[in-house]
């Protein structure tokens, strides 16, 4: 186990977000799609990032946490097929409604997310 001795609050501070980072960006969730066009890899990246950064919140106990509701994910959602569309040069209609059916659990993702991270950050 890691142990963190320091006499300074403020990097005592920086390496638990720095241990939180490295756990957050090892528990990664199963891709929503198989074998990966470039569209439905920017569409898994994205997702990964926004989950990712919820738990994060969740996981601080930080008040923004419950500033979230299915509108804003629906807006986040079309922000995301639009920009890997662009990005892609194009998307096709089934990866675009399994991504939305996907994201439509988004409450279950980011509790996964957070409970995987707790699991990893319980002391021994």
């Amino acid at each position: 186990m890691m142990r963190v001795v320091c006499r300074r609050p403020r990097s005592v501070l920086f390496t638990c977000a720095a241990l939180f980072t490295a756990m957050v960006a090892s528990v990664s969730a199963a891709s929503i799609f198989e074998r990966a066009t470039p569209f439905q890899a920017c569409l898994d990246g994205r997702l990964e990032t926004w989950v990712n950064a919820r738990a994060a919140l969740v996981v601080n106990e930080d008040p923004a946490a419950g500033d979230i509701d299915d509108a804003a994910v629906a807006r986040w959602a079309i922000e995301a097929l639009e920009a890997c569309r662009t990005q892609a040069g194009g998307a096709d209609e089934a990866s675009q409604a399994r991504f939305t059916k996907h994201v439509a659990h988004w409450r279950q993702h980011i509790y996964d997310r957070v409970q995987a991270i707790r699991e990893r950050t319980r002391p021994d």
